[in-house]
């Protein structure tokens, strides 16, 4: 019986590289076989792995270092070789044990500085994209946040997200039951003409925090950008609008603040505007003015190459797009990673189409994308990652 068992066992660990199709057969079949009683799991990895080893199949893993220099590789267990998937597929299982074991098994790839960032401030907890929703991501320990900046008719830059996607960004109906795009508008307009909606399904903080609330109102990128640098956490300020590339870069220098901030953008021609204002260079030869190219649900091939070609120091993946590969491609182009999560609609979207077994964001599925080694995570719930980091 152990002889049958242990064979078994190695001949699923010998297989599993050359027959990709039925990989996730394999690795279900060696679940079960482990399972079984009277057996010693930890011996038969060891002796499968020697096994693998002589056959020059291994599997190697390298943690990047803030340094940009890689540590020594490592082989990997035969549990991580047998079960190792796209994070994205584990996202999606509903067996809630083997999900479990996996992250277990790939906790150990997590970059051990993580940076944990507030997509829009904390708005589980406040108004997103307000002055107290950013606050509250700098009391409760975060490294920083991300938000949205719009210009307006009177070239005032404001944070604000809207409706209509990356396609048509700022709408104002639903968000704040008024017609038209935020850049339709002046700063006094704004101030004076302009509430939210506190019935809007899209906002995740209790509706109260709207109402009759006075803090509930469009902030100018300035108020954030001092409040950030008293409290001196990174600001990664997402240029959503158009025409907002030189007044940020302007603001930032103005108020000395090149070092906390990181400038990003999907249309990559922005961040490349950017880049073309500010070339200067550290003395170690990276560059100054830190930017990042955003990459939506369909990360082309080159990502590296177009992320460079626009002077990009980072790369943004959307949380299900990030891989180890794709990681790793980036380390080693000298670039720096970052995950984002979608707002509270695409999330509820995500959830209920794709990823029902996880039920909501939360400790597994920021724990299946920390696996990756990526250096920060901006996340809708900060302070249930703050835990899931520690």
């Amino acid at each position: 019986y152990h002889k049958c068992h242990n064979a078994l066992i190695a001949v699923i660990g010998r297989t599993y590289k050359t027959r990709k199709r039925h990989r996730r057969k394999y690795s279900t079949f060696f679940w079960f076989l482990c399972s079984l009683p009277h057996t010693n799991i930890k011996t038969t990895n060891e002796r499968t792995t020697n096994n693998m080893n002589n056959n020059n199949n291994k599997m190697r893993v390298s943690s990047f270092k803030e340094d940009s220099k890689f540590s020594e590789e490592k082989n990997c267990e035969l549990c991580d070789e047998v079960d190792y998937v796209d994070p994205s597929e584990m996202m999606r299982t509903t067996d809630e044990t083997r999900r479990r074991n996996w992250i277990e098994s790939q906790s150990k790839y997590a970059f051990e500085g993580l940076k944990v960032l507030g997509h829009r401030g904390s708005m589980y907890h406040e108004l997103e994209n307000t002055r107290r929703s950013f606050q509250v991501v700098s009391e409760m320990g975060c490294d920083g946040f991300e938000l949205d900046v719009f210009a307006l008719k009177c070239g005032t830059l404001v944070v604000f997200h809207g409706g209509g996607g990356d396609v048509s960004p700022g709408k104002l109906d639903g968000y704040c039951n008024v017609k038209g795009n935020i850049h339709e508008y002046t700063a006094d307009e704004v101030r004076s003409k302009i509430r939210f909606n506190p019935d809007f399904h899209g906002f995740a903080c209790p509706s109260e925090k709207i109402r009759n609330n006075n803090d509930a109102y469009i902030p100018t990128l300035e108020e954030i950008l001092q409040d950030a640098k008293e409290s001196g956490v990174t600001v990664k300020i997402e240029l959503k609008g158009p025409g907002t590339e030189k007044g940020a870069v302007e603001l930032v220098d103005k108020l000395d603040m090149v070092d906390q901030v990181v400038f990003s953008s999907f249309k990559h021609g922005r961040i490349a505007m950017v880049r073309e204002m500010r070339p200067e260079l550290n003395s170690d030869g990276t560059y100054k003015y830190k930017t990042g190219a955003l990459f939506n649900s369909k990360v082309p091939d080159n990502f590296v190459e177009i992320a460079l070609k626009a002077g990009a120091t980072e790369v943004h993946f959307k949380y299900d797009t990030c891989t180890k590969e794709r990681v790793e491609r980036s380390h080693k182009a000298g670039l720096h990673t970052m995950v984002w999560f979608r707002g509270p609609i695409g999330m509820a979207q995500d959830l209920k189409s794709k990823y029902r077994g996880l039920g909501y964001e939360g400790k597994d599925m920021y724990r299946i994308v920390m696996a990756t080694g990526v250096q920060a995570m901006c996340v809708n719930r900060p302070h249930i990652l703050l835990d899931a980091a520690r």
